[in-house]
């Protein structure tokens, strides 16, 4: 699994939920096409917050291909990102365990 963590820009906490909101309701389908697309098998998103500052890691497995982005969905969902969160850097894993 590849993270990454992101600072969510002043005001744009809102939207970030709601473009969330988005993706799992009205644009469901498409999303999980791109992913399929895309080689992956999870994408995910969770949003935390430290003193006042909120922030979000971002979650996937899979092959990672490039992103089409011929595609309305994708332009519009980097274009939420790049309008919504600071990029800071990866997230290093330090163990994960399963029991199956």
């Amino acid at each position: 699994m590849k993270s990454n963590l992101f600072k969510i820009k002043e005001g744009k906490l809102d939207k970030w939920f709601e473009w969330g909101k988005l993706l799992t309701t009205k644009y469901r389908e498409e999303a999980i096409e791109t992913l399929k697309e895309e080689g992956l098998n999870y994408e995910a998103f969770c949003v935390f917050k430290i003193e006042e500052e909120y922030y979000t890691i971002s979650m996937i497995e899979g092959e990672e291909k490039p992103t089409n982005m011929d595609r309305e969905l994708n332009q519009k969902h980097k274009e939420t990102k790049k309008e919504c969160l600071e990029y800071i850097g990866p997230i290093e894993k330090v163990y994960e365990l399963y029991n199956k």
